[in-house]
């Protein structure tokens, strides 16, 4: 029998498998929400329905990885629970995973891994009768009292508003009530190295060892939604920032985020200074120094050609003075010949691939903004091995990734460090075809420096210097608040400069996911500069039109435009004036109150 409800608002499934014919394969029969783990139905990797204690279960024997989708949740509180067979001698393994890509599965995060009756430090599995391995938040996490010949019961209660998970175990007869085994922040990866999101997107089930001891039963499996719909709901204080400048100065205001939602609010952020049209100039943006003697060639410890994808992070900051609003024509990497075996550390006739990212949350890339395959006859021994993207990118702000993925050689040695001091972001790496990015300062026992890739760019670059944010992303609590400052300054500038950009924010707000407040700076005169403290209210601002300015004494409002040219004036006897602006048209306008003691008080006011 099987009932299957799916949607962002709730989500049911479940599945006895009682309609199943023995030997038939599972993702071929059901179809989605079933697949394998490369999406071939009725293949090898997909399992087949037979019988096991009395009834019709899924069985999966070495070779079967299969996949069940679970519906890309980010919000709600969700139990997945399922009861698991292994016979005696055998292991198994499953997992649930953050992101799940059935057509790039390089990109796949896991949430939480478990084996069963085998433990595992992270690397190397070992045969454990009794006792199993959950990585969930940090690397083994907790031990599982495997059992086997019983139905083992397993509840992920996952909790996605809250970040918070639990994980439940118990056995038919050993272990009959059921024991919280673990407890851990939701939007860790697996192994606890970094914040990936609390997405709850699909699960695995792979026999993971050998033909003579991987083998398991499924059955009973159900996924439900527990309680209402939930989202972020992210409010902004403005939908505008206007600021008027002197020359040789800085200003700052702050973007105040709150979440009146009732699920956690993520958010990323950057300055987009847009795009330039044409210009010749070629600009190679890098962290690693020029390769040479001081170049560390490294290789990861394994037992099987393995999947590594390595690379580096610029963001705005890194760019902004060189090439902001350029196009990205190409990427390079170093693959060096090791001197002892006299191979570039990668498996012969494997491509390697470069990719582009754009920003993500969590510290983490985004999408693939473009992908370039190099064949394995076209990588240059010893030198800059070049891919040039089919369609230039231009880099407008946002933090670009540029990475390149190889399949490494047993004993090879094909990650190439630059042997100085790593910068914050240039020795990014992850295995296994996907998860999340790790630093390799952070996470191998020596330091090697920054990764020799690089990125060129061509274009006419834009002005960018003058505005950043305080911080690029962040993650707001139910009810709570996040605060943003937009830096300015006019170093170079001169007065009558005006300079324009778009602050944008990317958040996990289903009614906004993407939020753009307009960015003005105007450097004018000292005459009109704004007093940090004002003896007026002025509002609203900004304003469709009209507006109250409110205080004693005032005796002429003198208006003036962003150009700080005067286009007004507004002369008054007392308190609380009527301003009609609703004719100036939209901007950012200087209102200066004049009291009848020749006392000034400037203000900015933007009309929409």
């Amino acid at each position: 029998m099987i009932a299957f409800v799916f949607g962002n608002a709730f989500a049911q499934m479940s599945y006895d498998f009682n309609d199943g014919v023995a030997g038939a394969k599972i993702a071929e029969t059901y179809g989605m929400p079933w697949t394998t783990w490369t999406n071939h139905p009725g293949g090898s990797e997909d399992g087949v329905f037979d019988e096991a204690g009395g009834s019709m279960a899924a069985h999966f024997t070495y070779g079967n990885d299969q996949i069940l989708y679970l519906g890309d949740h980010e919000v709600g509180v969700y139990d997945l629970e399922f009861d698991a067979f292994v016979p005696q001698g055998k292991n198994g393994y499953f997992n649930v995973l953050h992101h799940f890509d059935g057509n790039n599965s390089n990109n796949c995060i896991w949430a939480i891994q478990v084996y069963m009756h085998e433990t595992n430090d992270g690397q190397t599995s070992t045969q454990a009768p009794g006792h199993g391995t959950i990585h969930a938040g940090s690397n083994g996490t907790a031990d599982i009292p495997c059992v086997y010949d019983e139905w083992m019961h397993f509840r992920l209660h996952v909790d996605t508003d809250l970040d918070v998970a639990e994980f439940f175990y118990s056995s038919e007869t050993t272990y009959p009530e059921e024991q919280s085994l673990c407890t851990w922040q939701w939007s860790l990866d697996s192994f606890g190295e970094n914040v990936v999101g609390r997405k709850l997107d699909a699960m695995d089930f792979f026999p993971p060892t050998n033909a003579a001891t991987s083998e398991y039963y499924l059955d009973n499996f159900k996924f439900t939604r527990i309680g209402q719909e939930s989202a972020a709901s992210l409010d902004f204080d403005t939908d505008e920032i206007a600021f008027w400048i002197e020359e040789d100065d800085m200003l700052s205001t702050e973007i105040e985020i709150n979440n009146v939602g009732t699920s956690i609010g993520d958010w990323t952020a950057w300055v987009d200074f847009g795009e330039t049209t044409g210009g010749t100039q070629t600009t190679q943006i890098n962290y690693d120094a020029e390769p040479g003697t001081a170049s560390s060639l490294v290789g990861l410890n394994i037992d099987a050609p393995e999947l590594v994808e390595v690379g580096a992070m610029f963001p705005g900051a890194a760019y902004a003075g060189s090439a902001m609003g350029t196009k990205v024509l190409s990427a390079q990497y170093v693959f060096f010949t090791n001197s002892e075996t006299g191979t570039i550390g990668i498996e012969g006739n494997t491509s390697v691939t470069f990719r582009l990212y754009a920003q993500g949350m969590y510290g983490q890339p985004g999408e693939v903004l473009a992908e370039k395959t190099v064949p394995y006859s076209a990588i240059v021994a010893d030198d800059w091995t070049i891919a040039t993207f089919d369609t230039p990118v231009a880099i407008t702000g946002y933090n670009v990734w540029v990475t390149v993925e190889f399949t490494q050689a047993v004993s090879g040695y094909a990650m190439s460090f630059d042997g100085g001091t790593p910068s914050e972001y240039g020795d990014f790496y992850r295995t296994n075809g996907g998860g999340a990015f790790s630093r390799c300062s952070e996470v191998f026992s020596t330091v090697y420096g920054n990764f020799h890739i690089r990125i060129n760019t061509q274009g006419s670059p834009v002005a960018a210097t003058w505005a950043t944010l305080s911080k690029p992303e962040g993650s707001i609590a139910i009810g709570d608040e996040d605060v943003v400052s937009v830096n300015v300054n006019s170093i170079g500038l001169s007065e009558g400069d005006v300079k324009e950009a778009d602050i944008i924010f990317v958040t996990n707000d289903p009614e906004n996911p993407m939020v753009i407040i307009p960015l003005t700076l105007t450097v004018g005169p000292e005459s009109v500069g704004e007093t940090m403290e004002s003896a007026y209210s002025i509002y609203p601002n900004p304003t469709n039109g009209i507006v109250t300015v409110e205080g004693e004494n005032i005796n002429v409002i003198a208006i003036y435009n962003a150009a700080g040219q005067l286009v007004n004036i507004v002369r008054a006897n007392g308190e609380n004036v009527t301003v009609d602006m609703s004719s100036f048209g939209a901007g950012m306008y200087i209102l200066n109150v004049i009291d009848n003691a020749n006392n000034t008080s400037v203000q900015r006011v933007v009309v929409k």
